[in-house]
């Protein structure tokens, strides 16, 4: 049984932006709303958006940070695409206090549509280009393709541009929640480092899933934080994750050298064969969710006493 506290949300970041010049326009609203649409004047662009579950009896002294991939949102760890528990209730339910975020121009996250504030092209990713990415064409693969359809429903655009904006509204969101645990997929696995790097007061422990765009080198004096990066299968087999795969072990050379306690799970070596990218979504996502969970109730200082 799940008991919570409290649920709610909030956004965090962002920044002003004045409009003038522009010539208004007419629109259609409704089938009985047509006005004149002035686009000048003010508008606040660029927060990121948090929903949180804090349990009324938390299995750990600090909430659970949850940080989506490229082109995805927060709804990322709610229900799979074939309708199983995600890892947001999979969490709850350990009596985890869970944020999750959607970052800057992702799901509910503040959106700027004006023209030239944000001056490259959206890239959307295709069906074919997730099949590649996300390692869904090799045999034993345990991704349920035949709700594929379920992941393109929630793949969203990105502005290869935000990624710097996005960064910094996750130091901003730790800065919010306080002492808490980051889990990031992806390009957000590279973000937790750099928050955990920026915010290393706050962060308790670090945790990425086949994480990209990691920092090289981290600023000496980390306070033992442990870290923990899990790879799925089929790396060795695709050029671009042998690469992601070498620069997780480089980050996390670079992360015990400055003092941190980082460490790396990959799945196959535990018995755990055919995560895809995608592993919090696999038919077997449970049993990922629970090495992950494992790891996090070794960390010293998580477990609340009695």
């Amino acid at each position: 049984m799940i008991t919570l506290r409290k649920t709610g949300s909030f956004f965090v970041g962002g920044r002003s932006v004045s409009v003038s010049g522009r010539t208004p326009y007419r629109v259609t609203l409704s089938s009985t709303s047509t006005r004149d649409y002035d686009p000048n004047g003010t508008y606040w662009i660029e927060a990121a958006y948090v929903q949180y579950f804090l349990q009324a009896t938390p299995r750990y002294p600090v909430p659970l940070v949850l940080m989506h991939g490229g082109g995805l949102t927060g709804a990322m760890w709610e229900d799979t695409p074939d309708g199983r528990p995600g890892w947001l209730q999979r969490l709850l339910e350990e009596g985890v206090s869970v944020y999750v975020v959607d970052n800057v121009e992702r799901g509910r996250a503040g959106f700027c549509a004006l023209d030239d504030v944000w001056p490259e092209r959206p890239l959307s990713r295709s069906d074919e280009e997730s099949a590649k990415i996300y390692r869904f064409g090799y045999a034993g693969h345990r991704f349920p393709l035949g709700a594929l359809r379920g992941l393109s429903a929630q793949t969203v655009p990105r502005w290869p541009g935000t990624m710097a904006l996005q960064r910094q509204a996750l130091i901003d969101v730790v800065a919010r929640v306080g002492p808490c645990v980051l889990l990031g997929f992806s390009q957000g696995g590279g973000f937790v480092f750099d928050a955990a790097d920026a915010a290393r007061d706050l962060v308790r422990a670090c945790i990425a899933l086949e994480p990209h765009g990691v920092p090289a080198s981290f600023d000496a004096g980390l306070p033992g934080t442990p870290a923990l990066v899990v790879f799925g299968d089929f790396i060795e087999e695709d050029e671009a994750w042998r690469a992601h795969s070498a620069r997780a072990n480089a980050s996390m050379a670079a992360w015990n050298a400055a003092g941190g306690r980082g460490e790396r799970i990959d799945l196959p070596t535990l018995g755990v064969r055919g995560n895809t990218h995608m592993m919090m979504m696999d038919t077997n996502s449970d049993d990922v969710f629970r090495i992950v969970l494992d790891w996090l109730d070794g960390c010293a200082g998580m477990r609340v006493p009695g």
